[in-house]
């Protein structure tokens, strides 16, 4: 009996890889799914607890500037779940403390920094040494610093300043900010229940081998696999691990991308526990935290849920007491852990990535991710869209 054939194999179950495999099962190609973790939706991961309440472990806001994402939502059918985001604010976390963001401000130097914003360009230059010129070294390194780093859940001071905010066009028809009823994660087990793609989670991808005119990618015990078109949607670290034979110089450079690991506790408790106002999350100054993104953007009239991403390396105690400490309470009615590898860009990025283009430019090899054009959801979309396009066009 001869090895299961498919269309295409999409390598990574997350945002990226799950618009990857949708484009292609729309367009009819047989296309299987492997994940690794028991569930597909990298990103797009939400608590659940008995009822209606949920909670976002990973991302929680999406805007009606995510075109890409947008007609994929309309494409599952699924667009009547939009939900609209409460308007809450963000809080400063400084000194024990939940403060506004204004409060912390220095003023004089803002209105003595921000001139610059007309004349100074962002090519070059990294969001720190940007971001301090446009609002001042205090306000930087004391409110606008941590809030740029909770955003990647990550130090952000080294990024590329072009890379993390980008204009898009709005679709003025739907919610500025919104989310789905259900979490985000409805978005996710849409797609994959769409005909023609086949998952398999909790199956981790081992090796890859590309032969004349068929990729074989081995799969522990479940098999080997073998399909015309190779999608890779998984961390550049893990890409080029797979890459190392099929594609070595491509592997090489993508090996070249820094990745960090953001670990992630949300908490579920009783609205009556915590004293905290409304927010839609804390963003801490010096922590060991970089975020705490609340579910208070679609209020509960018994629950609130919180999700803190923490710096890498603190063991669970800690976290559960710091959590404790920050809500004022330690009655927890659900909690629910969450990792997820995310790049780590530097000045140059844009050259490695447009190394590894050219590297897989007429090869049948489609790679996707969050390290390519940005880390929203949306540069995770466009990028699998145009790697599909590249798919038809060499079919």
């Amino acid at each position: 009996m001869g090895l299961k054939r498919y269309d295409l194999i999409v390598i990574g179950g997350g945002i990226s890889g799950l618009s990857l495999a949708h484009y292609a099962s729309r367009a009819g190609l047989k296309t299987l799914l492997l994940e690794k973790a028991p569930q597909a939706g990298g990103c797009l991961r939400t608590m659940r607890k008995p009822g209606d309440f949920w909670l976002e472990l990973g991302a929680h806001t999406c805007y009606n500037s995510y075109g890409n994402f947008i007609r994929i939502i309309e494409e599952c059918g699924i667009r009547e779940a939009l939900q609209s985001r409460q308007k809450v604010p963000f809080m400063m976390f400084a000194d024990g403390k939940v403060k506004s963001i204004p409060s912390e401000l220095n003023f004089l130097e803002l209105i003595c920094s921000a001139p610059r914003i007309f004349t100074l360009p962002k090519s070059g230059m990294t969001v720190g040494s940007y971001y301090s010129k446009i609002v001042g070294k205090r306000n930087f390194d004391r409110v606008i610093g941590p809030a740029l780093s909770a955003v990647p859940s990550q130090r952000a001071d080294d990024f590329p300043a072009e890379m993390l905010f980008k204009k898009r066009k709005r679709r003025k028809d739907i919610i500025k900010k919104f989310t789905l009823k259900g979490g985000l994660q409805t978005i996710a087990d849409a797609v994959l229940s769409g005909k023609d793609i086949e998952v398999l989670a909790g199956v981790e991808a081992s090796a890859v081998e590309a032969g004349n005119s068929l990729f074989k990618v081995s799969a522990g015990d479940k098999g080997e696999f073998t399909a015309d078109n190779l999608g890779l949607a998984v961390a550049p670290s893990a890409a080029s691990a797979l890459l190392k034979n099929a594609l070595p110089d491509a592997a090489e450079r993508l090996s070249a991308i820094k990745v960090v690991q953001v670990e992630s506790l949300g908490v579920v408790v009783r609205k009556e526990a915590v004293g905290l106002p409304p927010c839609a999350g804390l963003i801490p100054v010096h922590d060991v935290f970089f975020s705490a993104v609340s579910r208070d953007i679609i209020a509960d009239p018994t629950y609130r849920g919180f999700t803190f991403h923490f710096r890498q390396g603190v063991d669970r105690e800690k976290k559960m007491r710091r959590i404790a400490e920050v809500l004022g309470t330690g009655k927890f009615e659900a909690s629910s852990e969450n990792i997820s590898l995310l790049p780590s860009p530097v000045l140059g990025h844009e050259r490695i990535v447009g190394d590894i283009d050219k590297l897989i430019e007429g090869k049948r090899v489609y790679i996707t991710g969050n390290y390519f054009a940005g880390l929203a959801i949306e540069d995770c979309v466009a990028r699998s869209s145009a790697e599909f396009s590249r798919l038809k066009a060499k079919s």
